[in-house]
């Protein structure tokens, strides 16, 4: 077999999650309405990184499956499934993505400008990989974020005044 075979064999990760997905709310026996469909397969589609509330409705408007109330409650569901991770920026917006253990990232936030973006170090997967392993722990999955300042960053922080020093 060929690798080409190989990854022709093996289904897209959001098209695994969408299937394990299916799985674990029918496990949970909610019913599968429509509205919360939609939402597992937008995520499934596009939900690799960071979407709000607000963008997931806004994707699933024009096709007009579900109300904004839809939205939430499902993601709420979903993340108490474990399906969904939710990430609170530094501007108090919860995003929502996908867990996908077989495909860990990471996230830097750039505390000045509140700016939260996915990056993905293959040597830092490895060394929490190794850390466990040494430990004899294995990984089932993990979350980390970052704060750092961005060359835009520094500008933004050093715009701002500081706050009074004070001596005791």
């Amino acid at each position: 077999m060929s690798a080409d075979d190989d990854a022709t064999s093996r289904p897209d990760p959001g098209r695994r999650w969408l299937e394990r997905a299916t799985e674990a709310v029918a496990a949970a026996r909610l019913r599968s309405g429509s509205g919360r469909v939609a939402v597992m397969e937008l995520l499934a589609r596009e939900g690799r990184c960071l979407l709000s509330a607000a963008e997931v409705a806004d994707g699933l408007r024009d096709a007009g499956a579900g109300s904004a109330a839809t939205v939430y409650r499902a993601l709420e569901q979903l993340h108490g499934l474990g399906l969904v991770r939710r990430l609170v920026g530094e501007d108090g917006v919860a995003r929502y993505e996908i867990v996908d253990p077989e495909h860990p990232h990471q996230h830097v936030v750039d505390p000045a400008t509140g700016e939260l973006r996915p990056f993905a170090d293959e040597a830092v997967d490895e060394a929490i990989r190794g850390a466990l392993a040494r430990r004899g722990l294995e990984l089932e999955s993990y979350d980390l974020i970052v704060r750092a300042r961005t060359a835009a960053g520094l500008t933004a922080a050093a715009r701002r005044p500081h706050p009074p020093t004070t001596r005791s």
